[in-house]
């Protein structure tokens, strides 16, 4: 199982559309967040808050995740190197979640840079230092939700079909469909159990600093479903 986390790892960081996919959420970010007038540029609205930052992340995350994601069964498959791991002594679940793993912790790496966005709200804010410790806590800890239940719907994607694009593709649509998607649908058929489906609500809550443990259910539940349905697809193969 470790060695198949490290082994995505290695694969990731050693191709330049790694490092690629990592610049563009950093780059992508500061631009909208620091330079682009608009109501997330922090300098134009002149507020000390990495608020706009967290609430453009989900969707930038929207293609980063599935850009990990989408090579991570399927180019086995190509390669029929899945078939070599599934005839190793493992379990079929402990293959997708070494994937799984895997997504996250690059996911996870790929938002450090944002780090420095917090040294400059502490020195840009008034009185200096006047952070909302609690919200900026929770509005991390919201991203590495989003980050893994992108991660898991992602895994499923790759799952689903042997061509790489056809995964990113798939990928992104079911989370847009659970980001975006079920939150309009219930809206507007006020449809209750439409709106808990959204990944959007949930991480917004969880974004506020408050934990939840409908939250913290929802997510972990979104994560177990996707990755059940990713072992299940590749267990058929396996038969």
């Amino acid at each position: 199982m470790l060695a198949i986390y490290r082994k995505e790892i290695k694969l990731f960081f050693n191709s330049l559309e790694g490092y690629l996919a990592i610049s563009v959420f950093f780059l992508t970010t500061s631009l909208i967040i620091w330079y682009i007038p608009s109501d997330y540029n922090i300098i134009y609205n002149q507020e000390a808050s990495l608020l706009p930052f967290f609430q453009i992340s989900p969707w930038v995350l929207l293609f980063l995740i599935p850009a990990i994601t989408m090579k991570m069964v399927s180019y086995e498959t190509i390669q029929k190197t899945i078939i070599i791991l599934l005839t190793k002594p493992i379990e079929t679940y402990k293959i997708i979640a070494s994937k799984f793993f895997a997504s996250c912790t690059i996911g996870i790496i790929s938002i450090l840079p944002s780090l420095i966005f917090i040294y400059s709200i502490y020195e840009l804010s008034e009185p200096k230092g006047n952070i909302d410790q609690g919200q900026l806590l929770g509005s991390y800890l919201g991203i590495v939700f989003l980050i893994a239940t992108y991660s898991a719907i992602g895994l499923l994607g790759s799952a689903l079909s042997k061509n790489t694009m056809i995964s990113f593709i798939t990928s992104t649509l079911l989370i847009l469909l659970f980001l975006f998607g079920f939150d309009f649908l219930g809206h507007n058929y006020n449809i209750s159990f439409l709106e808990y489906l959204s990944i959007n609500s949930h991480y917004e809550s969880i974004s506020r600093g408050v934990i939840d443990s409908r939250d913290l259910i929802y997510f972990m539940s979104i994560i177990i479903i996707f990755l059940g349905l990713s072992t299940i697809i590749i267990q058929e193969r396996k038969s």
